[in-house]
Formats: C-alpha cells, structure tokens, sequence
C-alpha cells in the first residue's frame, strides 16, 4: 500500500455519527479534506455489511471496512475481501444448551456473501422482544428470515450471533458464554434501543475490531501511525491497538482509561476536534 500520514480506525455509531442512517456533511467534508491531505480511513463497526454500507454510502474516497466486530475486513468501493473469521456451526449447540429453559433467544447473521441474512426463532421470543424486534426490521437494511429451527444452519458458518434483552439478562448471559473457548463475546448497550436494551456480540475468538487493525498494519508501510476512536466495549480491542485511542465522552469507564483524547459527543460531531487533536499528538510523538 502507499505511504499515507496515518490510518483513521473508526466506530460508526456513536462515534463517527448519532444518526444510524448518515454520517453529518460537515464531517464527510472534514474526513475528504484529511483523505485529500494523505490520511486513510478505516471503518471498523459491529453492523452487518448491508446497513454500515448505506450509512457510509456517500463517502467519496476508496476505505477498508470491517463489519461485524472485525469478522470480516473489505476494500471499498470494490468489496475485496481481505480477511475473513467465522464462528463455527457448533456454536449453535453451545447457545442451545444456555438458552434452554430462557425466555428469550439469540439471532443468527449470514454474513454479507451470503445475503446478509438475519436469522430468528420468533416462537422463542417473549412479546414485548417481539415488538423490539419488529422495531429493530424497520430500521436496518439486512433482510430477516423467521425460522422454525435452526437445524438448516447446522453446516453453515456465521460472521456473528447476537443475544439481546435486558442489562441484567445478558450480563448473566454472559458469563455462560464466556466459557465458549471458540468465541469472543462482549456486551454492550444496543445503540439503536430506545429502552436501553443490551446485547451481547459474538464473534469467532481471532474476529474482532482490534485484530483487524492489526491485520491492516501488516498491509501498511512499517511504523505507520494509527488513530482509533470508539465508543463502547467492542471498542476496547481497537483503542488497545491503536497508536492514539479517541474515547467518546459517554464510553464506559473501561474504554474511558485507554483513551490519549476524549471527544465531544457524536452528535456534536466531536470526532472532528478529537481527529483534530489526535494529528497534532501524533506529529508531536514523531519529533
């Protein structure tokens, strides 16, 4: 790859934009300008390949791209893979066997080869989860597939699976699923829940957003500096890998204290002055 002055890793939700559907004008005027100028821009996000892409879409210079929590890693516009880790069908096993006696279950992504596909069990899901799920179709752009069972997915592998419900049920869900030595999982606060729902985001255990930087560092020019900003605790690996970490102010305390930057809001745009600050440190560590 070329020589640039520096490789932009960033979150979408929360941290790049507070609008699930776009990015601010005033900041795809601002990440032109710093393409213009010799920076690459890399978008790391737990979205599925088919919503993160609209929201990207009026972005005017090629990127990388990875989705679903660094499960796959794109170059864009022309959608090359460059690095691919899925989960085991016999994860689905696993989660069975957790979820058994449970009110709620856990959803199933295709991955974006295969349709982006989003995969439920609704007789499995409480009323009110319903209602948040009906709520969930109408904002993303993966299509959904109702299914009695998940038996035809047994030959299959999935870039993500995701459980949802309320803090307190997937913080218990969670220490069930860290036992699963095939996986990684995080919980994280839903960013598209009004009612504050959670949810924990499970990936293969080489797939997640700081390892897909570190893959990407293999691609750039040796010594390459690498900003990261995030705001939750899929964040984490990402800021623990980059050269300068950018914590958006409202992030968890545990991303808050990897953070060289604090920034502003995303819906003050308040990646623009971190980006601002992070190119300042970063040309005074080179001196």
């Amino acid at each position: 790859m070329e020589k640039v002055k520096a490789w932009i890793c960033l979150d979408i939700d929360g941290t790049t934009t507070s609008d699930p559907h776009s990015i601010p004008q005033q900041v795809l005027e601002y990440f032109t300008s710093l393409y213009e100028k010799g920076y690459r821009f890399v978008f790391i996000t737990g979205r599925t390949f088919a919503f993160a892409n609209a929201t990207l879409s009026k972005i005017p210079f090629p990127f990388l791209f990875s989705v679903q929590n660094g499960a796959d890693l794109l170059q864009m516009p022309e959608k090359i893979p460059l690095q691919q880790h899925y989960l085991p069908a016999s994860v689905i096993e696993r989660l069975d066997e957790i979820y058994e006696g449970r009110e709620e279950d856990y959803i199933i992504y295709s991955g974006w080869q295969a349709g982006d596909f989003c995969y439920y069990r609704p007789a499995r899901f409480s009323e009110w989860m319903t209602s948040y799920l009906e709520m969930m179709m109408t904002l993303v752009e993966e299509p959904w597939q109702a299914l009695h069972s998940f038996g035809p997915l047994r030959d299959k592998s999935f870039p993500l699976i995701k459980c949802l419900g309320t803090k307190e049920h997937m913080k218990e869900v969670e220490k069930y699923l860290h036992q699963i030595p095939e996986i990684n999982v995080t919980c994280i606060k839903d960013p598209l829940s009004k009612e504050g729902y959670y949810l924990n985001l499970i990936t293969d255990k080489n797939a997640s957003k700081g390892n897909a930087l570190n893959y990407i560092r293999t691609l750039a020019e040796p010594g390459a500096l690498f900003i990261g900003a995030g705001d939750d605790r899929n964040d984490i690996s990402l800021l623990e890998s980059a050269d300068i970490a950018i914590a958006m102010q409202n992030a968890p305390d545990d991303l808050i204290k990897l953070a060289d930057i604090i920034a502003p809001p995303a819906s003050e745009m308040g990646i623009i002055k971190a980006l601002g600050a992070a190119i300042l440190l970063g040309g005074r560590n080179a001196l």
